[in-house]
């Protein structure tokens, strides 16, 4: 509402006075546009910033998506935690078991290891990727490469480094469908810059 507005609508003389105090609490907030001034309730402000400003609303889906990436990650390594606290907590019992018998030990550690798998060709991880990508894209197409990651990570078993290692042949390959933006706090290296969001063109 135009600050000029409220003046009219009210017959106290303080309408200043009892705006000020109401931004100084964090109940109200004022913006300038144009040449008039619009007070604005706290939960209302948000809205009105992803309405009007283009700029914010990219910050803002930037902010959203880094929380959210953030977020998964972490229960990913609550995860990893827990399955080896399992993992070691067996051997312990089996070697405990076995007297401490050094051969027993040997093999359930070869038994517990991860089997070997063949690398993902390129063609495969394009498939994964692009669905990733359409599932987690904002509205201005912009995803961020951590969170593709922990997706196609967890759906098919690689590893962080082999994931990037695949996305730089992807975006070499297709340069024409996919477009890398920097920043981020991890991504693939172009050029000397870190780059860690991603979208289809």
């Amino acid at each position: 509402m135009k600050k000029a507005d409220l003046r009219k609508e009210t017959s106290s003389n303080d309408v200043d006075a009892i705006i000020e105090a109401l931004v100084s609490r964090g109940i109200v907030f004022v913006d300038k546009r144009g040449s008039a001034y619009y007070c604005f309730h706290k939960d209302h402000y948000l809205q009105s910033l992803l309405n009007s400003d283009p700029r914010f609303r990219i910050t803002y889906d930037l902010i959203k998506s880094l929380e959210e990436s953030v977020a998964s990650s972490s229960k990913e390594v609550s995860k990893a935690i827990e399955t080896l606290a399992g993992n070691i907590s067996n051997l312990a019992r089996l070697v405990t078991e076995s007297g401490g018998n050094s051969a027993t030990a040997a093999a359930v550690l070869q038994a517990s290891a991860a089997p070997r798998r063949a690398p993902m060709q390129v063609a495969d991880f394009k498939r994964e990727f692009d669905s990733a990508l359409a599932s987690n894209a904002s509205s201005i197409g912009w995803v961020e490469l951590a969170r593709v990651r922990s997706e196609v990570c967890t759906r098919c078993g690689l590893a962080s480094d082999e994931f990037y290692r695949l996305v730089g042949e992807l975006t070499g390959q297709y340069q024409d469908k996919y477009e890398l933006s920097t920043g981020g706090g991890e991504g693939v290296m172009v050029r000397g810059l870190l780059h860690g969001f991603v979208r289809c063109i």
